[in-house]
C-alpha cells in the first residue's frame, strides 16, 4: 500500500506488477485465472524476467 507502481508485465499465467518500496523493487504476482495474488517478492535483478521490464523502458525524450 505504500509502494509506488512502476510497470506491469505479463509472465506466463501471471500479471506481475512492479513497485518501488523505499530503495527496493518488489514484484506482485497476480493470477487472473484464480483471481488471487500468488506471490510477493523482492526483484531478482539476475532473473531473465528483467528483459521484460527493460523492454518497457522508453528512452525517447
Amino acid at each position: 500500500m505504500e509502494g509506488t507502481f512502476v510497470v506491469a508485465i505479463r509472465y506466463y499465467s501471471h500479471k506481475i506488477n512492479l513497485y518501488l518500496l523505499g530503495d527496493d523493487y518488489v514484484e506482485v504476482f497476480y493470477n487472473h485465472k484464480h483471481d488471487r495474488i500468488d506471490k510477493i517478492e523482492y526483484l531478482n535483478h539476475q532473473h531473465t524476467r528483467m528483459k521484460f521490464y527493460l523492454d518497457q523502458i522508453n528512452f525517447d525524450l
